[in-house]
């Protein structure tokens, strides 16, 4: 990666990491910012270097931080800015087979993701709403779905380390890293989904709503459904409904900021690059 496109690459992600935390809401202006810093600068690159390859290795960047974002979104794991946010990166990163960059840092922020959201979680649970958080997520824990879940993860984790056995001595740091993400992303998943149904929960005047907010119950008028729950996070012209049939108070899921995931997750990479060399991580996977 260009060293210009490292310093704009942390510029963004710092002021939407402070954003984020601020006023949860990821600027516009970062994402496409981003976007469009990486596919004209990779046009630029691909005109002096006369080889378009080097424009298409951002392009197909956008295309997969599209990808990955959108399924996350339409999942209702991220909200808007979050998915948009992704694309500016896959543009700045670039994605060409043979080169894994993008990939390396989506598996940094699965990672990096769930190590600041279980401390972000666990800072709201068990310092900020400890007497509602502790009974209601050890009674999660008990319910007959979770203890099923649970001894999967147990059987899971058996399978990972008979595989780590019988595997080179340079791929079982491989294992051990997906087996510390599978545990990571389900306990933050339990978490957080005890989390949603007591702390998270919470009701918001229409005058502080949000493009990408997502509902906690049926906006209702009257015994008209207005908004559905499942809706895909709230729209503008969602929100100017909701003002307009002169509703006061809106029940809204209150995530997580995750932008400072993102932020982790370029650190780490640009530090494991420093370190290990270029082609870290395919030589991680031994290839």
């Amino acid at each position: 990666m260009e060293p210009v496109f490292v310093i704009i690459l942390l510029l963004g992600l710092a002021i939407a990491t402070w954003r984020d935390l601020l006023v949860r809401e990821v600027p516009d202006t970062v994402s496409l910012g981003l976007v469009a810093v990486g596919l004209l600068g990779g046009a630029v690159l691909a005109i002096h270097a006369s080889q378009w390859m080097v424009f298409f290795n951002h392009l197909f960047g956008f295309g997969i931080g599209a990808l990955f974002g959108c399924a996350m979104y339409y999942g209702r794991q991220w909200g808007g800015g979050d998915a948009k946010l992704l694309m500016g990166v896959g543009a700045i990163i670039g994605f060409l087979p043979g080169q894994l960059d993008l990939i390396a840092f989506l598996v940094l922020l699965v990672l990096c993701g769930a190590i600041w959201g279980v401390l972000a979680l666990l800072y709201l649970a068990l310092l900020r709403h400890r007497k509602v958080f502790i009974p209601a997520f050890t009674a999660h824990l008990r319910t007959p779905r979770v203890h099923r879940l649970r001894i999967g993860l147990v059987a899971t984790a058996i399978l990972l380390l008979i595989a780590a056995i019988l595997l080179p001595p340079a791929q079982r740091l491989i294992i051990g890293f997906a087996m510390l993400s599978l545990y990571l992303l389900v306990y933050s998943w339990l978490l957080l989904k005890t989390a949603e149904k007591t702390i998270m929960i919470k009701k918001y005047p229409t005058n502080k709503l949000t493009e990408g907010d997502w509902l906690a119950a049926d906006i209702v008028k009257g015994k008209k459904v207005l908004i559905s729950q499942s809706t895909t996070g709230l729209t503008i012209q969602d929100i100017a409904r909701i003002k307009k049939a002169g509703i006061k108070l809106v029940l809204v899921k209150e995530g997580v900021p995750f932008v400072p995931g993102f932020l982790l997750a370029a650190l780490t990479f640009l530090l494991c690059q420093k370190l290990l060399g270029e082609g870290w991580f395919l030589q991680l996977l031994g290839w």
